[in-house]
């Protein structure tokens, strides 16, 4: 006889409410009140930093993923875990950044797991715990995700987020579906990076004049928020343009990674959700030709360019944001995306560099090895070439100096460039028909009329 079996599925909140109830005694003693007496909030804040660095002392650890261990440190009195209980931490092998590549000296990139943690912070009675819950997601396919929750006595709610308040968290870029890129605290210089002065002037000043503006905005009826495509062939500056940007004080920096297989149009509208939460906000979506150009082959993801679309000018995007976007070659976008203000409103050209900012550049990098002329000799050797393959150049001319172990010398230079020109003019035609390198440089500058008006 076939028995019928009935399987139902729980809703993650119930699920992670489910995984809470086996150290509800012990929730309910640090925080001083019952369950029903608490608040959970839900917001991601690393405490399992400074638990982790006690916990592992005298083990080699990688200090880049302990950054909040040190602004804790002074607002947490001591900590426990439950009684009984192992904590669970994943270790990932890496190395040890403040050594040499080449030592190969080893740390571990330890990530705490599911094991609540009781903090009592100076100024408060009771703990507060904090717990992130594994829990499966039905929309993303049955992947396990993680979402950190805080339960707080209620009456002592005020006085910890206020206290956490004072902690500045370490400067980033929130990438949905892939790892967080951390930023340097110092890394708001436009003098940093080498643009034509007339294209550093103006996107600095746009970008700054936006963050000014708002109340002008607000006076015109306009929506509080602005759009950049930065388009040209590769590395010519477009994506560090974009990390000074993310640098800026004020702002809070998301992007996607389309190459994340399976996900799903909500993840998009998720971010831009976060990023009206957080604003000011920074949005970076690097190259779009590869994502949602004609033959595009990159978007791995279930994103679609109508539901883009739809989030950058849409009811649901929220003010105090700024969208920038790359492409290499913007002739295979849509239309949607090119000719429509209030998506991107201002398309921003990074052609190769001119003939004097390759000299500066040359002269930057060498850091006055090299006396003027014999840079500008240089200089001209390397027409057309972005300020990447005047890198490479630099750098293959001074690995043959160290290798013949003789100084460094203009020579080595110039022939280091023609070898970099040679490798590129070398794979001008893809197979796929398309152009590459200075080719695609010609192919863009014939075409330039398509991308360079505002309609």
């Amino acid at each position: 006889m076939n028995r019928r079996i009935e399987l139902g599925l729980t809703s993650p909140v119930g699920a992670m409410e489910s995984f809470l109830e086996r150290h509800r005694a012990w929730i309910e003693t640090t925080v001083g009140c019952s369950r029903e007496e608490t608040l959970t909030l839900e917001f991601y804040f690393p405490f399992s930093d400074l638990v982790v660095e006690q916990l592992l002392e005298g083990v080699e650890l990688d200090r880049q993923y302990l950054h909040a261990a040190d602004t804790l440190r002074p607002l947490v009195r001591r900590w426990e875990t439950p009684p009984g209980v192992s904590p669970r931490i994943e270790l990932i092998a890496s190395r040890d950044r403040g050594a040499k590549v080449t030592e190969r000296k080893l740390a571990w990139d330890p990530r705490w797991k599911e094991t609540p943690i009781a903090l009592w912070l100076h100024g408060a009675e009771h703990a507060i715990v904090s717990v992130d819950i594994p829990y499966v997601s039905y929309g993303e396919k049955g992947s396990t995700n993680w979402r950190q929750w805080v339960i707080v006595n209620r009456r002592e709610a005020a006085i910890c987020l206020n206290l956490l308040r004072r902690v500045e968290p370490p400067r980033r870029i929130t990438v949905i579906g892939g790892r967080d890129i951390l930023l340097p605290g110092n890394g708001y210089n436009w003098d940093s990076v080498l643009l034509d002065p007339g294209l550093n002037g103006l996107l600095r000043e746009d970008y700054e004049t936006f963050w000014k503006s708002e109340s002008w905005f607000t006076v015109q009826g306009l929506p509080y928020r602005r759009g950049f495509l930065f388009y040209g062939p590769p590395g010519n500056g477009k994506t560090t343009a974009a990390r000074i940007m993310a640098c800026h004080p004020l702002v809070t920096t998301f992007s996607i990674d389309f190459s994340c297989e399976g996900m799903p149009n909500t993840a998009l509208t998720e971010m831009f959700q976060a990023a009206g939460d957080r604003a000011p906000a920074l949005m970076i979506l690097e190259d779009l030709d590869r994502i949602f150009g004609a033959g595009a082959s990159g978007n791995q993801s279930a994103v679609t360019l109508q539901h883009l679309l739809s989030c950058l000018d849409g009811l649901a995007t929220g003010n105090g944001i700024v969208v920038v976007a790359t492409a290499n070659n913007p002739t295979t976008l849509d239309a949607a995306i090119l000719k429509r203000p209030g998506r991107f409103d201002r398309l921003v050209a990074f052609p190769p560099p001119t003939l004097e900012l390759r000299r500066l550049y040359l002269d930057r990098l060498t850091n006055g090895m090299l006396d003027g002329q014999l840079i500008a000799s240089a200089a001209r050797e390397s027409d057309m070439m972005s300020f990447a393959q005047l890198r490479e150049a630099y750098v293959l001319a001074g690995q043959r100096s160290f290798r013949n172990g003789s100084r460094f010398q203009s020579e080595e230079l110039v022939a280091a460039i023609r070898t970099v020109r040679s490798e590129a003019n070398a794979l001008t035609n893809r197979a796929d028909g398309r152009l590459v390198g200075f080719g695609a440089m010609t192919a863009l500058n014939d075409q330039s009329s398509v991308v360079c008006g505002w309609s």
